[in-house]
């Protein structure tokens, strides 16, 4: 009998129909002897919504204020999947949010960082054969106040339930759904012929989230590396797992394993290079000169910047590939202006004025994939 930590975002819970679907699934994978505990993010685009409300109201929203309200999504999520579980197996579900079962923060409202989880309540409740549900995204901070841990942050509570769990549960495992099974060498959404990752180490993983890939979060996947928690990621429709992400594995690193697109970015120019701000928490790339000075962010722009887009390359031994990667400076050329590039040993990632047609990313990826 194992102990499993899945995580269901959003677009998994978005309807009452489609947290029933899931219920049904929780329930039947409960029958065959596994003990659950589930993660869940607010329903559909809520959070974005309660955002909306409170930014309709100031232009600058009191941090503290905010996050009490957010807080409110996953709460809902919780409250409704514990109902519907309940309806297909009476008492066998118990809700929880962040502070009920010990979740604790730092005080930094927005994007808090777990310090603990205490967690006696969910042991309590896995003893007594139930199956908790945790609202992730949220805990409490050393000051008793309600903090949220920033966009992806179930991800983040999945993870760091598993490790506190594994004191208890050593078996303790962690799932990650939503609606891709797993990661892919490019996002099958924009990809027409994308190759599914079994397997990932933490490392490569981690790159290929801060790159902008939106299986994982990175800061989920910095937890899971830091506390030796193993994630397998799942498709919520089917329960069909896909990529595996642990501290090894069997992937030849000298391949090509990933070409990644990043719409959300924003970038300053100046020309003597003095557009190094003192908050250095959003900056992605830098690149000072007398001359220019260039400053990519990982947010969209302000009113002093400008959209910025990047494609980026995932690979070992990529400085020996400069054939293939012309041709791909090329084909972007030909399509928009590029600003900047960068390139180590193990990504080589170029910035653009404009988004990358997606005609000229599946040539891109064909080159390295097909």
């Amino acid at each position: 009998m194992a102990l499993v930590v899945q995580k269901y975002g959003g677009s998994s819970l978005a309807t009452p129909e489609k947290i029933k679907a899931l219920a049904e699934r929780i329930v039947a994978r409960y029958d065959k002897g596994d003990k659950l505990v589930i993660v869940v993010s607010a329903m559909g685009n809520t959070t974005n919504s309660l955002e909306a409300k409170a930014n309709a109201l100031s232009v600058d929203p009191d941090p503290r204020e905010v996050d009490m309200l957010i807080s409110i999504g996953e709460r809902e999520s919780i409250s409704l999947m514990a109902i519907a579980i309940n309806n297909i197996r009476k008492g066998l579900a118990v809700s929880f949010t962040g502070s009920q079962i010990g979740l604790i923060t730092d005080t930094n409202h927005r994007n808090a960082r777990i310090l603990e989880i205490k967690g006696d309540r969910l042991v309590d409740a896995l003893n007594n054969g139930k199956v908790p549900i945790i609202a992730g995204f949220q805990g409490v901070s050393t000051e008793k106040q309600i903090t949220t841990l920033g966009r992806g942050g179930s991800d983040t509570t999945a993870v760091a339930v598993t490790a506190a769990l594994s004191k208890i549960f050593p078996d303790a495992s962690c799932e990650i759904y939503s609606d891709v099974v797993g990661v892919y060498s490019a996002d099958p959404k924009i990809c027409d012929a994308p190759v599914l990752i079994k397997e990932l180490d933490y490392e490569t993983m981690l790159t290929i989230s801060s790159l902008g890939a939106k299986v994982l979060k990175d800061a989920a996947v910095e937890y899971a590396h830091r506390l030796g928690v193993k994630i397998t990621t799942g498709l919520t429709w089917t329960g069909e797992t896909g990529t595996t992400v642990c501290k090894e594995s069997s992937l030849d690193k000298n391949k090509f394993i990933s070409l990644v697109l990043n719409d959300k970015l924003s970038y300053k120019q100046t020309k003597d290079g003095s557009n190094l701000p003192s908050d250095l928490s959003n900056v992605r790339f830098c690149q000072l000169s007398d001359s220019c000075g260039l400053t990519v962010f990982n947010c969209l722009p302000d009113n002093d910047s400008l959209n910025c887009f990047s494609l980026a390359l995932v690979g070992s031994g990529l400085r020996s590939e400069g054939v293939k990667l012309n041709c791909m400076k090329n084909l972007i050329c030909g399509n928009c202006r590029i600003v900047a590039a960068d390139i180590s040993d193990i990504k080589f990632e170029i910035y653009t004025d404009s988004v990358i047609s997606r005609d000229v990313f599946n040539k891109i990826h064909n080159i390295f994939f097909g």
